[in-house]
């Protein structure tokens, strides 16, 4: 699903999203690029305690009802149990059937809006803190700010006695909802001692499905974190036509995440050492290169009063040495990260190699 079909969803379900003059939604919208209601938040998240239809906001009991579908039932359900702290199965017998207190919070930017929402079993709850003029308050953030007070409100609401009266309404698991097992970095399950499961996690599964761990496009090479590997007797690794030569697949972790790891689970590490004596082709176990910090066609802007501007750079997989070029003209840094200082508006055109030959680059312009 992308961007604009993302938003367009939300808006049949009744939450239109608020963009700056001109805009179009991007990938922002996942860290909250967007303006929004209370109103339309609270009435959205409803979708979770309705099987997925989302309501508009009754004040009154005689307000007509209205829905529109915005998620399957046991998407639903799922998503509600991990708000509420419940996102590790269980037994049904030991599953509350009345939901706890599931919550969400959000602080926007500049720490001008803190906000939760929570769905106990009978009430949606909105908490909104801030300047009515917008004016920033330091500190200010979701969880200290807004969960406080929507504690208080659903404390205040679970004291009611209509709350009590005749029990507090069931939230039954969906039949499209089952327990599972998966293993990472593969997403999927895999049988008991397998190489290739480097942790495994109990999950909720939404019609049994496992989906495969997915990858960002141009960060991996056409056969993903899934590598054919060939090896001898000594366990090294070998080319195909060696004498001996077993093969085996070997599942590593995605490439970005490659430099959090420890030591014993980075892909240099889990494909192992190449025999000496047959070595494989040296393309099999080369990461794609991939430049992080500028993207191709970004409009960079220089900040009031500034003469130039600086950007971070970083690579991530490739091989040894990186040589820097910038528009055709070599940088002296030589490793993995550099930070790109310029005062001259116009076209720029960023090309980082390495000593595998593989290259990254990326034209921006700057304003």
């Amino acid at each position: 699903m992308d961007q604009k079909r993302f938003a367009a969803n939300l808006r049949n379900a009744g939450l239109p999203l608020t963009l700056p003059a001109g805009a179009e939604p991007n990938l922002s919208l996942i860290l909250g690029g967007a303006g929004a209601r209370l109103e339309d938040i609270v009435a959205a998240y409803s979708a979770f305690a309705r099987h997925g239809k989302a309501a508009r906001l009754r004040l009154k009991p005689s307000d007509p009802l209205t829905e529109r579908a915005l998620m399957s039932p046991g998407a639903a359900w799922i998503v509600r149990r991990i708000l509420a702290g419940e996102a590790q199965p269980v037994p049904d017998a030991s599953l509350p059937q009345a939901v706890p207190l599931a919550w969400k919070t959000g602080t926007s930017y500049g720490y001008r809006d803190a906000w939760a929402v929570g769905l106990n079993a009978r009430y949606l709850i909105g908490i909104w803190t801030g300047r009515p003029d917008g004016t920033p308050v330091v500190g200010q953030f979701g969880f200290a700010s807004a969960v406080p007070l929507l504690n208080q409100v659903n404390n205040l609401l679970l004291a009611r006695p209509a709350m009590s009266r005749g029990g507090l309404p069931s939230d039954p698991r969906p039949a499209t909802v089952s327990q599972g097992t998966i293993c990472w970095p593969g997403g999927q399950d895999l049988p008991a001692g397998d190489s290739n499961c480097r942790r495994r996690l109990a999950s909720w599964l939404l019609d049994a499905s496992q989906p495969p761990t997915l990858l960002l496009p141009g960060q991996e090479s056409v056969r993903g974190i899934r590598f054919p590997v060939w090896r001898n007797e000594h366990g090294e690794r070998v080319a195909a036509d060696c004498p001996g030569a077993r093969e085996s697949q070997v599942e590593v972790w995605p490439l970005p995440l490659d430099p959090w790891l420890p030591a014993s689970e980075r892909r240099r590490a889990r494909l192992g050492p190449a025999s000496e004596s047959c070595p494989p082709l040296q393309t099999q176990d080369t990461a794609p290169l991939v430049l992080s910090g500028i993207r191709d066609g970004a409009v960079i802007k220089r900040l009031p009063g500034e003469a130039r501007v600086m950007l971070p750079l970083q690579t991530s997989g490739g091989e040894g040495r990186r040589w820097w070029f910038i528009n055709g003209e070599p940088l002296e840094a030589a490793g993995a990260r550099t930070t790109l200082t310029l005062d001259k508006p116009g076209e720029w055109q960023l090309v980082v190699m390495d000593e595998a030959g593989q290259t990254a680059a990326a034209s921006f312009t700057l304003q």
